[in-house]
């Protein structure tokens, strides 16, 4: 379906199939980023699973083992107090081969206007009737993360650093933070602490510059900087971004996954 082709002349083109092959959906990798969000939804079931952003919107179709899965749809606004906002719904449907789930949550992430650091982010289930959420909010190098589980709620505090991030489960615009972070004088790998509000704490995630490139579809062709990320002793995969360090296309070989701006993906035929 794609090709990522190094813009360079000099240089080996890249190419990656739609889904790459991988583990087992049952890998360790799938249980840390899944399983957290089924124990967190409770009755919502088995799940496999720089520039101006004011008005802006983009939609991200999901793939798992190479099958249209869900969606992504990303608005960015200011607030009155001049700082972004990012809000997302998501929707994914996923099978183990004898029943279909739904999941389905929204989240907002508010950034400081000034650095572009977060202020503040909430996550909601929309599916099953539970309503669980999260809530994180970050002041004074300290995050705090308030869970709501079938109307209990427990708050954890921890330390937040200046170079911290977060990226949350099945939260695919969010790597546009990452690249955010990234130091391209330097270049090379480079390590970050990775917030989980649902663990209350960060994992680290080292993030490599892998080169410019075009990537190409039957819809076009984008310019893209292409990324390696790894979840060290977990799993790692690839992400290419725009020229606004927004997600374009991400895969993750070990879950089978591959999300993709939405208007690149072909129009399904009846």
């Amino acid at each position: 379906m794609y090709r990522s082709a190094e813009a360079s002349s000099g240089r080996q083109q890249m190419r990656a199939s739609p889904v790459v092959s991988g583990r087992n959906i049952g890998s360790l990798i799938m249980r840390l980023l899944l399983i957290p969000l089924l124990s967190l939804a409770g009755s919502v079931g088995l799940v496999v699973a720089g520039e101006s952003p004011a008005g802006y919107s983009q939609s991200y179709a999901i793939f798992i083992k190479g099958a249209f899965s869900g969606t992504e749809t990303v608005t960015e606004s200011v607030e009155s107090s001049g700082n972004p906002a990012i809000t997302s719904e998501h929707e994914i449907f996923v099978t183990d081969g004898l029943e279909t789930k739904r999941m389905a949550f929204v989240t907002t992430m508010v950034l400081s206007k000034k650095d572009m650091s977060p202020l503040r982010y909430s996550y909601r289930y929309t599916s099953g009737t539970s309503r669980d959420s999260y809530e994180v909010i970050i002041k004074d190098g300290s995050a705090t993360c308030v869970v709501t589980r079938s109307g209990h709620k427990r708050e954890t505090t921890k330390e937040f650093k200046d170079n911290q991030i977060i990226l949350d489960f099945n939260v695919y615009h969010q790597y546009k933070f990452l690249a955010l972070k990234y130091d391209y004088k330097t270049a090379g790998q480079q390590t970050f602490a990775d917030y989980i509000p649902l663990l209350g704490d960060h994992i680290s995630v080292v993030v490599e510059f892998l080169g410019n490139g075009i990537l190409e579809s039957e819809n076009g062709s984008v310019p893209v900087r292409n990324f390696k990320v790894s979840f060290p002793g977990i799993g790692n995969g690839t992400f290419s971004i725009d020229a606004s360090s927004r997600l374009v296309r991400l895969l993750m070989p070990a879950q089978n996954l591959e999300v993709v701006k939405r208007e690149l993906v072909p129009e399904r035929k009846p």
